[in-house]
C-alpha cells in the first residue's frame, strides 16, 4: 500500500493495484502486467519492488517477457531494489526507452510515473 500512497503523495491517482505476492517468478510478472495493461484507466505502470523472497532478475525477465507478448500501451517505470536487483537492473538495462524507465528510489519512480500519466 506504500506504492499506493506515495504516488498519491506527488498528486498521482492510482487506477488500479496489483500486488505479485513474495516468490513471484517471470511469468506470473508477465501474467500481472498483461492484466494491468488491458484496465483502460491505466496510463501509466509503476512497478515497484523490494525484493527479499521475489529476486530481481525474475521480475526484469518477466517485464522483458511481458513486453514480447503483449503491446503494452502505457510507459512502464520501475523500482528493483533487494535480492538480485542489480542483476535484474542488468537486464532490464537492454530494453529501456520512453516506454520502460527505470529509477533508483520509490520517490524518483512515483513522480517519473505521475508525469508520465499526465502526459
Amino acid at each position: 500500500m506504500s506504492t499506493v500512497d506515495i504516488v498519491s503523495q506527488v498528486g498521482g491517482r492510482p487506477a488500479n493495484f496489483l500486488d505479485i505476492g513474495g516468490g513471484a517468478n517471470a511469468e506470473v510478472m508477465a501474467g500481472a502486467l498483461e492484466v494491468i495493461n488491458n484496465d483502460r484507466e491505466v496510463k501509466s505502470i509503476f512497478i515497484n519492488i523490494f525484493g527479499g523472497i521475489t529476486k530481481g532478475e525474475e521480475v526484469a525477465n518477466g517485464i522483458v517477457t511481458a513486453l514480447g507478448r503483449v503491446s503494452i500501451g502505457s510507459p512502464i517505470v520501475i523500482r528493483l531494489d533487494g535480492t538480485n536487483a542489480e542483476q535484474g537492473r542488468e537486464i532490464l538495462a537492454e530494453h529501456t526507452s520512453d516506454m520502460l524507465v527505470s529509477k533508483p528510489t520509490m520517490l524518483e519512480a512515483a513522480r517519473t510515473v505521475v508525469e508520465l500519466a499526465d502526459r
